[in-house]
């Protein structure tokens, strides 16, 4: 008899972040520092920490899952590849997954994203822009206005 394939679970959120902080006593999730954007002033760029919140319900039991982090096109193989498993006692179970990344490496400037997959279905993917940021200029002489500065995180 073939195996029933059960439906995939909703992704109510993907977040990229720097930090994120779980209270001991009611386990709240605090995201520190959400971003689309990393700024390095070279490539290859490695980004010392990032975090992934990603929140899920409408599971049916043990549910495989993967996350993965890639270039736009996906030209390269995967920067980094996890795989687990969430258990959903019930559909409208939430499960809140917090997974962190030490020392990631960005072999060029351009469009990533971070996925979320369960089995061979795409559920959300959340972009991440990688700027080839200008090096900091010396301070202005005699009164020059200083240079504007670019948004989002630096490597």
């Amino acid at each position: 008899m073939a195996k029933m394939h059960q439906p995939v679970p909703d992704v109510l959120s993907l977040v990229v972040c720097d930090q994120i902080i779980t209270d001991r006593l009611t386990g709240k999730q605090s995201l520190i520092g959400m971003f689309s954007t990393i700024n390095a002033f070279n490539f290859p760029a490695v980004h010392g920490q990032l975090c992934v919140f990603c929140s899920l319900t409408d599971g049916h039991g043990e549910t495989p899952l993967t996350i993965r982090f890639v270039d736009s096109n996906e030209a390269r193989p995967p920067l980094v590849e996890g795989h687990g498993k969430v258990i959903f006692k019930n559909p409208r179970s939430i499960a809140n997954l917090t997974l962190q990344f030490h020392g990631l490496r960005f072999p060029a400037p351009g469009e990533y994203r971070v996925q979320i997959w369960c089995e061979s279905e795409l559920l959300r993917e959340a972009r991440l822009t990688l700027v080839q940021a200008r090096q900091p200029q010396p301070p202005p002489q005699s009164g020059e206005p200083p240079a504007p500065a670019d948004g989002g995180d630096e490597v």
